[in-house]
């Protein structure tokens, strides 16, 4: 690979690296625990319980961790040997920021962290081995439009995260009762509630009709539907809504239509209308008040400031929004810089905006999550994220003699 990629992975290492720390020792409250030592303070760790939910958020956190460094290293060291690496680094940093948790009194400190933690460190080397190497072939095996397009794949990944996190399935009938009875009571027409699932849905299908550009693309975003549409009921606190079953018939209808405009046409349609919803849902009512609120340069400081069970899914929407704006701008055919800059300056400037509006929490997070976005496409899909799936490519010019 170009040492482009490796710079680029470079710079996405110290980015993740600092979010790990701001995250997980965040407010940075230090007290004297009294240690006599760094045996003593590894004899304080033990396992404690957690939530599905927490090990989700451990495992994805470390996740791009491990695959920025297996990246870089497996050019110099093998696949293999990469993995290893990484997953030994990232289980090194997660003990070290546990141990360092001991002395912050609102952190809760847990061997059980060190290992989902380098289990998120693992997959995220063994993914970027996978697609560093994909890319490498002519003809990689099996799951290839996966591994080729991997940001298409997370989109997918990141809008079930966000539908049917913390993922912990019931199977009390009660429960299923609950999650169907808004299908049986309504209301069905509802055209605001309608559109915020369609965009997200007609993202969804276009991701998988470019990991699956044969004519799949449709059963799979089918599949997809009906894993969606299975766990909100089989989850507590989850509800099949009226809204998103018939944003999920629209999307299958308007498949094929966004088909036959072409990708560069259909993602340019999609970003306007991505784009225009981003600004009416977050500048919506529109009641600005006259004394303006403070802009927040910490990123995820309202989620950290107010732990809650919600706190997931709402990380999981806002990457797949943000993620989604800037992935259909590039596949509008902009560079991936532009695509970056464009979507960063929209949702940058909706938080700005936002300190005028009550109730609103106005901080870096998202144009943060821009350009980490923007990075991710340029390290694992450079030059193929404006480009149609299984387009031909262009013939090389004959050299002159």
């Amino acid at each position: 690979m170009s040492d482009g990629s490796n710079s680029t992975a470079r710079w996405l290492l110290a980015v993740v690296t600092f979010l790990i720390l701001y995250g997980s020792l965040y407010p940075f409250r230090f007290v004297d625990i009294g240690a006599s030592g760094p045996m003593d303070l590894l004899a304080r760790l033990d396992w404690a319980r957690t939530t599905r939910s927490d090990i989700a958020a451990n495992v994805l956190l470390y996740l791009p961790f491990g695959a920025c460094l297996a990246w870089m290293l497996s050019g110099r060291l093998g696949g293999a040997l990469a993995i290893v690496a990484a997953t030994l680094i990232g289980a090194l940093l997660s003990t070290m920021i546990e141990v360092a948790q001991l002395y912050e009194t609102r952190r809760v400190s847990s061997l059980a962290d060190i290992s989902y933690n380098a289990a998120g460190s693992f997959a995220g080397a063994l993914l970027a081995v996978l697609v560093r190497e994909a890319q490498q072939r002519l003809r990689p095996p099996g799951i290839e439009g996966v591994l080729r397009q991997p940001i298409s794949a997370s989109l997918c990944l990141l809008w079930i995260g966000y539908r049917l996190a913390p993922f912990a399935l019931s199977f009390d009938t009660a429960h299923w009762r609950e999650a169907v009875d808004p299908l049986l009571s309504g209301p069905w027409l509802a055209p605001v509630a309608t559109l915020g699932f369609l965009l997200p849905w007609l993202v969804v299908a276009r991701a998988l009709h470019s990991l699956q550009p044969q004519g799949a693309g449709i059963p799979a975003t089918v599949v997809v539907m009906l894993i969606v549409a299975t766990g909100s009921v089989l989850i507590p606190g989850k509800q099949l809504l009226p809204a998103e079953v018939v944003a999920m018939g629209i999307t299958l209808l308007l498949c094929w239509p966004l088909e036959r405009l072409g990708e560069g046409r259909a993602s340019a349609v999609l970003a306007f209308a991505f784009a225009a919803y981003f600004i009416v849902q977050g500048l919506t009512p529109f009641n600005f008040r006259v004394d303006p609120d403070t802009f927040s340069l910490l990123p995820f400081k309202e989620a950290l400031a107010r732990y809650s069970a919600m706190n997931l899914p709402v990380t999981f929407q806002k990457c797949f929004m943000v993620g989604a704006l800037v992935w259909l701008l590039a596949r509008a055919g902009n560079s991936v810089l532009a695509a970056t800059l464009l979507g960063g300056a929209v949702v940058l400037a909706i938080e700005l905006l936002q300190v005028w509006l009550p109730g609103r929490s106005a901080e870096i997070t998202e144009p943060l999550l821009a350009l980490a976005a923007g990075g991710l496409i340029a390290l694992f899909e450079s030059g193929r994220g404006a480009a149609a799936p299984g387009a031909p490519r262009r013939p090389a010019k004959p050299r002159r003699r």
